[in-house]
C-alpha cells in the first residue's frame, strides 16, 4: 500500500514540476539573416522597466517563407507578455536610424500599428496546463 501512495505521489509531483507548452508563430520577417530575440515579460511594471523575466534566442535557420515555429515546454504556468526583436545583425539590441527603428519587432497576439510602446495588457496571455499557441507578426517601419 505505502508502494502505491509513492508511486502515486510521484506521478503527481512530476506532473505539477513540469514546464508547460508554448508554440510561437512568427511571420512577416524580411530575411533570414540574424536572430529572432523573444523577451519573456510578466507584468506591466516590467515592460515598462524593460526588464524581462527572461530573453531567449533563436536563430532564423528554420524560417520557411518569411515565418518561423518556436516551441517551449519548459514555461512555468503564469501570465506573460511577448516582445520579440528581428535582431537582423545578431548585436542583442534594436538599431535605430535617425529616430525609427532598422530591425522589425511585434508581440504577442497583438499587431501594433502606434508609433508609441503598446501597453502590457494588449499583448499578454495566460499559459495554464493546455497547450497555448500565439501569433507574432514582425512590423518594420
Amino acid at each position: 500500500m505505502k508502494y502505491h501512495f509513492l508511486v502515486l505521489f510521484l506521478f503527481f509531483a512530476t506532473q505539477l514540476c513540469l514546464g508547460q507548452t508554448l508554440h510561437i508563430q512568427v511571420s512577416g520577417m524580411r530575411n533570414a539573416t540574424g536572430n529572432i530575440r523573444l523577451a519573456f515579460y510578466a507584468n506591466s511594471k516590467s515592460f515598462d522597466d524593460e526588464k524581462p523575466l527572461f530573453i531567449r534566442t533563436v536563430a532564423k535557420k528554420e524560417m520557411i517563407k518569411n515565418k518561423q515555429q518556436i516551441t517551449y515546454h519548459d514555461l512555468k504556468p503564469g501570465t506573460y507578455g511577448i516582445a520579440i526583436l528581428d535582431d537582423e545583425n545578431a548585436n542583442e539590441k534594436m538599431d535605430y536610424g535617425l529616430i525609427l527603428p532598422k530591425e522589425g519587432f511585434g508581440f504577442s497576439d497583438y499587431y501594433h500599428s502606434g508609433m508609441t510602446r503598446p501597453k502590457y495588457e494588449k499583448f499578454d496571455f495566460d499559459l495554464k496546463k493546455e497547450v497555448k499557441e500565439v501569433e507574432i507578426k514582425i512590423r518594420y517601419l
